[in-house]
């Protein structure tokens, strides 16, 4: 018997009794084939029944589950802080800042806070010593809230003679941060309580990179060692807005100089994080300062590096950085690296570097005007920093000077080669101190020449201060020949230029006739009772016309003297002393011989008629309508 089943084929019948529901008709075949095909639409109700149905099961079950994880989570993290508890009694302390008043936990007592006479106590216990604690800014402020304070740890150490130092001597080794705790139930009798957020050791610069700084102080390098720092001061004035900036200073005495060096230090409230961002050595007496240079909305920090007359300073300016304890940094503005393509621009760039700002300045100007809109954030700030140093030169040139050297120096270095010229024609006088100052000149003179030439290689001024400084230094033949391979000198040009070589030969002569020049002169002595110090002119400021013991006035009428190279007589018209008085003073007085030995003899009348030579110290002179008179004290000898 073979049973066959075929599954697929196989035809479901209905079954034999089936059972209608009351109140409700049987439906035709027909309804009920269509109801077939159309199974959505014959059955709407039951599916939207449906799908309210699950979602009401899946919020149902979504809340469930937010329970039951809140509820684990909250019993977790009550298990973790009662082990924080457990483990540490005093971690209630940060805890306590997140709850309100009357709920703070209570605390145990211990070395994680202390008071600030504790704090001077437990740093006493290892021979450490706490310096002037500063207020520090927090990152939210309020009236009621404690500020943060700064705390620099000091050391004492052995005073030295390079260093300056207070007595005691003490220098910082490390700074600390304490931040104010709210403990439970304090009250306003409550002795402040604080915990140590956050510390940063602390060493000077080396020695050589603060010597380096300093050309003039010595010529050795110095060493590696770290120098002390001793002094902590808040910047003041107008400073960035982000946190706190402090100094961190010290003073090494060299070749007689004070010269200061230190540390910028940041501080970063968000974070509690302190960050030397820059070390600094400055010209003698200077600091760092916070100021506007650029125009932007944030200060910039100048380092004065200043020595005499040639100005230098580093201007510094904050900027971003990826570094979450504290995301800022000071980056110098360079001039070596040019903003824009341009010849021109770098051309400007290679005078400034020179140190002829002024004549940069009128270059960057012109620059800045034609490039309209394509002028860029940095070529901003190189303009700026050129300007900062322009204005300091400028100053200078147009100051009124006590000698001609310092006047013609002033002039050069602002790059004023015309008026420079006019002090150095002016008198013979003046040209032999310049002479003398261009002898001793390093390269800031010569760079200044150089580059002005390799720039416009046409400018006549330029042309002459270099032909002087080569004669003053190596002799006016070289001089002579350095001329004649400029390119682009006329004849005229070359003809005047020999002639201030000439002036420069006949000031050398001059100088080197002064250095064995004795006095030689003639005249008539008479003796006076009172003498009017304003009327004469002394060879020091500063030396007084006053007699000794014994000693009376003599005046003697001056007919003639040798001034080291020819002779001299009356009326002496042709002596000016009005130009730069003081130096012109000095000058005559080596004319007359007198600074290598002010002494002259005299004839002197005695009381029975007879004629005696005595020896007189000549102490002024006086020049007046062509007439010439020397003012002599003359020891009074008993008997």
């Amino acid at each position: 018997m073979e049973n066959k089943i075929e599954p697929a084929n196989r035809k479901r019948k209905p079954p034999e009794n089936v059972k209608i529901a009351q109140g409700k008709a049987q439906l035709p075949r027909k309804a009920v084939n269509k109801q077939r095909q159309n199974p959505q639409k014959s059955r709407p109700k039951l599916v939207k029944s449906t799908a309210k149905f699950f979602w009401k099961k899946a919020v149902t079950n979504f809340v469930a589950l937010t329970v039951l994880w809140g509820g684990a989570g909250a019993m977790g993290g009550g298990a973790w802080l009662s082990y924080q508890l457990i483990v540490d009694p005093n971690a209630s302390i940060w805890i306590n800042q997140f709850l309100p008043e009357w709920s703070r936990l209570p605390f145990a007592s211990g070395k994680s806070i202390q008071t600030l006479s504790q704090i001077r106590t437990s740093l006493g216990q290892v021979g450490l010593i706490p310096g002037e604690m500063l207020l520090l800014p927090k990152e939210k402020s309020s009236e009621r809230e404690v500020p943060d304070l700064l705390v620099p740890v000091m050391v004492e150490r052995k005073p030295t003679t390079s260093i300056v130092c207070k007595n005691p001597c003490r220098q910082i080794v490390e700074l600390r941060v304490y931040q104010p705790v709210q403990i439970a139930y304090q009250g306003d009798e409550t002795e402040q309580y604080y915990r140590l957020a956050s510390s940063v050791n602390v060493e000077g610069p080396a020695e050589s990179f603060v010597i380096a700084s300093h050309t003039d102080a010595n010529d050795s390098q110095g060493s590696n060692k770290s120098l002390p720092l001793t002094t902590l001061r808040l910047f003041e004035g107008k400073v960035p807005s982000s946190g706190a900036w402090f100094n961190l200073s010290g003073q090494l005495l060299r070749a007689d100089k004070k010269i200061p060096y230190g540390q910028v230090v940041h501080y970063n409230p968000s974070q509690t994080h302190l960050l030397s961002l820059l070390e600094w050595t400055g010209a003698a007496g200077k600091v760092p300062s916070w100021q506007q240079v650029t125009g932007g909305g944030q200060p910039e920090l100048a380092i004065d590096q200043t020595i005499g007359l040639e100005p230098q300073f580093t201007i510094y300016q904050v900027q971003p950085r990826k570094f979450v304890p504290n995301p800022i940094q000071l980056t110098a503005i360079s001039l070596e690296e040019p903003a824009l393509k341009d010849p021109a621009y770098k051309a400007a760039l290679r005078l400034a570097r020179s140190g002829l700002w002024s004549p940069a300045l009128g270059m960057m100007r012109a620059l800045k005007t034609k490039a309209q809109g394509g002028w860029s954030p940095q070529a901003q700030a190189q303009l700026d920093l050129i300007k900062f140093h322009a204005n300091v030169t400028r100053s200078q040139a147009i100051a009124s000077w006590a000698s001609p050297s310092q006047q013609v120096l002033a002039d050069l270095i602002d790059g004023r080669w015309s008026e420079a010229l006019q002090v150095f024609e002016a008198d013979l006088g003046s040209s032999s101190e310049i002479a003398a100052m261009l002898k001793n000149d390093g390269n800031r003179l010569w760079n200044r020449v150089d580059a002005a030439l390799k720039v416009n290689s046409q400018d006549e001024g330029a042309k002459a201060w270099g032909a002087l400084i080569v004669a003053a230094q190596e002799g006016q033949r070289s001089a002579a020949a350095w001329l004649d391979r400029l390119p682009d000198t006329d004849g005229e040009t070359k003809s005047r230029i020999r002639g201030l070589l000439d002036r420069l030969g006949d000031a050398v002569s001059e100088l080197e006739s002064f250095e064995g020049h004795t006095s030689k002169i003639t005249g008539s002595a008479f003796p006076i009772n009172s003498i009017d110090p304003e009327q004469w002119q002394v060879p020091e400021p500063n030396q007084g016309l006053k007699l000794a013991a014994q000693e009376v006035w003599y005046q003697v009428q001056v007919t003639s003297f040798f001034d080291g190279r020819s002779l001299v007589q009356a009326p002496f018209l042709d002596l000016d002393l009005r130009s730069f008085p003081s130096i012109q003073v000095k000058r005559f007085w080596k004319r007359l011989g007198l600074h290598n030995d002010p002494k002259i003899k005299i004839e002197v009348a005695m009381p029975n008629g007879q004629q005696k030579i005595e020896v007189a110290t000549v102490k002024a002179f006086q020049l007046r309508d062509g007439m010439l008179r020397l003012l002599a004290a003359v020891e009074r000898k008993s008997g």
